[in-house]
């Protein structure tokens, strides 16, 4: 998720991964199953609870479980949102979404490393984007 109208180009807001292959050994991961028609996991976008659309519609639009509302959203919500907790959000700024299928031949920001795998290349990304975005990334895991 990034921000794109900023005068030094695209700026990173969230940095996250799907896996290909699912906890159980061998089989396709249930976040990226069925991606080309069901919106609910969407490769851990999805609009279902425990996933990042539907965990951040419940802390911007009222009438959620307060039970199903994970606090890391409340400050997605007060950062991408100009009032939450309402029927009609209205973003502070456009908010794009882009998505790359990875490969493990392709090479991360750092071609000295190689090839890289997604799972290390989710951890530089994010390093990368605290150094040089902090003020506005939303990434939590592996920065404290």
């Amino acid at each position: 998720m990034m921000l794109g109208e900023r005068p030094e180009g695209v700026v990173p807001l969230y940095i996250g991964k799907a896996e290909t292959l699912g906890k159980s050994e061998g089989n396709l991961s249930a976040n990226i199953k069925g991606i080309e028609t069901s919106t609910r996991n969407f490769a851990r976008c999805g609009d279902n609870y425990a996933y990042h659309i539907g965990d951040l519609s419940a802390a911007v639009l009222p009438g959620h479980d307060p039970k199903k509302i994970n606090y890391k959203y409340i400050d997605w919500a007060a950062s991408l949102f100009e009032k939450h907790a309402t029927d009609a959000p209205v973003l502070k700024r456009k908010v794009f979404f882009w998505t790359k299928a990875w490969s493990s031949k392709n090479l991360g920001p750092w071609v000295e490393f190689g090839p890289t795998r997604l799972t290390f290349l989710e951890y530089l990304l994010i390093g990368l984007a605290s150094s040089a975005f902090g003020d506005v990334l939303l990434n939590r895991e592996g920065l404290e």
